[in-house]
């Protein structure tokens, strides 16, 4: 089997948590994983009967992503022979034949667009449109599924968030060796943010700033990013911040050092950056 999985960057964690799941289910079942390429003929791809085909979009064009909806995303369906297409955006479209499995992302239940990026406004405004036209659509949660049942139930299935196996709790005596190894024996806050969100770091760092002040503490901060590296502005900011010595930059490490790290801290930090004036004031 064929199966198309449509993305793109802006789409949000629940689009990458389900795009992990079909990767991970992809490897163990021994199926063929490739990234579409405009630029390649589709005879030239050498595409395997049983198949992953990711195809990204890039566009938050309103009329872009109408054009690949209903034309372009089509065509490419039908040159790879795609049976089942997986969108990842929570958008379906009436021009695609094939069965379409839609991921509803958090944001298609957010009332507010002007925090939403291009293709999560386009996917809003279709939502109705992209219920009534998919076959199947994956929710993260019950309630959001309960609130959607008017669409008809049948149709609406929940993938919750779920951690890999890797993430566990720890004993007092585990949490002694990672705090060694990373944070002079010290207590410790640990955030994770996106790899360039200067403002998120900016606002963890006033946040830590007001602590620090309350508490004088030796409580340290350890930031990860999100995937591998942070920006290079976010490392040049950290160089000037008055208590850099407590707030520690870690990068480049693999999932199960996360792990440890996110299971020794006192606390986890998340980033919300629409209630900053509540974290500040």
């Amino acid at each position: 089997m064929r199966i198309a999985v449509i993305e793109h960057a802006g789409s949000g964690d629940y689009a990458e948590y389900i795009f992990s799941l079909i990767d991970e289910k992809a490897k163990q079942n021994n199926y063929q994983t490739k990234t579409w390429s405009n630029s390649v003929p589709v005879s030239q791809q050498q595409i395997a009967e049983d198949a992953v085909i990711y195809i990204y979009i890039e566009s938050t064009s309103t009329l872009l992503l109408n054009w690949l909806y209903k034309v372009k995303i089509p065509s490419i369906l039908k040159k790879i022979k795609a049976e089942i297409v997986v969108d990842l955006n929570g958008i379906a479209s009436d021009k695609i034949k094939i069965p379409q499995l839609v991921a509803a992302a958090p944001f298609l239940f957010n009332k507010d667009l002007k925090n939403l990026t291009g293709i999560e406004k386009f996917a809003f405004k279709n939502l109705q449109h992209s219920l009534q036209t998919a076959k199947n659509i994956f929710l993260y949660s019950e309630k959001k599924q309960n609130d959607l049942s008017n669409t008809g139930m049948k149709k609406l299935h929940t993938i919750p968030f779920t951690a890999p196996v890797v993430f566990k709790t720890f004993e007092w005596h585990e949490k002694i060796l990672i705090k060694a190894q990373h944070a002079d024996n010290k207590e410790y806050f640990v955030s994770v943010i996106e790899d360039n969100d200067m403002d998120g770091f900016m606002l963890l760092l006033q946040a830590y700033s007001k602590f620090k002040k309350w508490q004088q503490s030796s409580m340290q901060l350890l930031v990860l990013p999100k995937f591998e590296s942070l920006d290079a502005a976010i490392r040049a900011k950290h160089k000037t911040y008055k208590y850099r010595e407590d707030v520690r930059l870690i990068e480049d490490i693999d999932e199960k050092q996360v792990a440890d790290i996110i299971a020794s801290a006192y606390a986890y930090i998340h980033i919300a950056t629409e209630y900053a004036n509540l974290l500040i004031l």
